[in-house]
């Protein structure tokens, strides 16, 4: 097998952002897919959420953040566990979040994600919804 693989290569830089782009950076490899569509950006989240990639993937949320975004939806639909330390990825998102004006909602939360973050007291300060939450192919919904 060879030692050269383009999959080694720096991806160079992000595509430019518009309606229906897709973000690829910085998020490419790890376990979420990220839409922006107008002053909108879904953040689809899979697999376990735990404190192995929550530092990361919190930072990477607020870095999305500076995108000047209206909305931030967390489509935890195809998570299947959120520790207490991966939820805490969204405390990280919440304090960029405040500073540039963003809402931020979490979608399809299932009743294990749901535990953590009543444990956590984010259903005070995060609108939670089981399904798609309001308005969204409405833009923000406001």
């Amino acid at each position: 097998m060879p030692d050269f693989s383009p999959a080694w290569q720096p991806a160079g830089p992000p595509p430019p952002l518009g309606v229906g782009s897709r973000l690829r950076h910085p998020f490419r490899g790890r376990r979420l897919r990220t839409e922006i569509t107008g002053d909108r950006a879904v953040v689809h989240l899979s697999g376990e959420i735990t404190s192995g990639y929550a530092r990361r993937l919190g930072t990477d949320l607020a870095e999305l953040l500076r995108s000047e975004i209206a909305l931030l939806v967390i489509d935890l639909g195809k998570v299947t566990y959120l520790s207490s330390d991966g939820a805490g990825m969204i405390f990280i998102a919440l304090r960029a979040a405040r500073s540039h004006g963003t809402r931020v909602i979490a979608t399809h939360v299932g009743p294990q994600s749901r535990a953590t973050l009543e444990q956590l007291g984010l259903l005070r300060i995060v609108d939670v919804y089981a399904g798609d939450g309001p308005n969204l192919s409405q833009g923000t919904g406001e």
